[in-house]
């Protein structure tokens, strides 16, 4: 009955405990794909989770046209605020390389919402191209394994203020939102 109830709460709270390779205990996201940070005391902290908005601008002169696809959300900066050595963990643990899997990546402010450009395209009475440079962006993040089913994420150098998300490489429709003030 109490081991029950310890799992009943374990999953009120978002979170499961796991062991490290060393025996030790950790906190664990109860979901695959959500993102989490994680404190200097390996407790876990909720991020900010929003649903992206796709928006197209236009810009249409005689003989020629631009289109720009940019994902934006609001406000402008994230209410989770964090250190730039933070660490981050992610359920989802697989034998697929988690780097093609998960970015972290800085987003553009302004004065009501954040974003980032998905794609570009640019056409004359001459041609046209389109550019997606998905890597844009992209901080670069390494992964090693955390309790039985998460990866720690990791920071290569330590992050610049600004703002940041989490999410699937790619097209995404959800992404885990924090900044970074120092």
């Amino acid at each position: 009955m109490t081991i029950s109830i310890a799992l009943v709460a374990a999953c009120a709270i978002g979170v499961v405990d796991a062991q490290t390779t060393d025996g030790t205990p950790v906190a664990e996201p109860q979901y695959i794909n959500s993102f989490y940070s994680l404190d200097s005391n390996g407790k876990l902290i909720e991020l900010e989770r929003d649903t992206v908005t796709f928006r197209a601008k236009s810009k249409v002169l005689p003989g020629y046209a631009s289109v720009k696809m940019e994902s934006e959300f609001k406000p402008a900066h994230a209410s989770v605020r964090l250190p730039s050595t933070a660490q981050f963990v992610v359920r989802g643990r697989s034998a697929i390389n988690p780097a093609s899997v998960y970015e972290l990546r800085v987003l553009k402010t302004s004065k009501d919402h954040r974003d980032y450009v998905m794609t570009q395209s640019h056409g004359s009475v001459f041609g046209g191209s389109a550019t997606s440079d998905l890597d844009e962006g992209a901080v670069p993040i390494r992964f090693e394994e955390y309790g039985k089913n998460s990866y720690r994420i990791v920071a290569e150098h330590p992050l610049a203020p600004g703002e940041y998300a989490l999410a699937f490489r790619g097209m995404v429709t959800e992404i885990y939102c924090f900044g970074v003030d120092q």
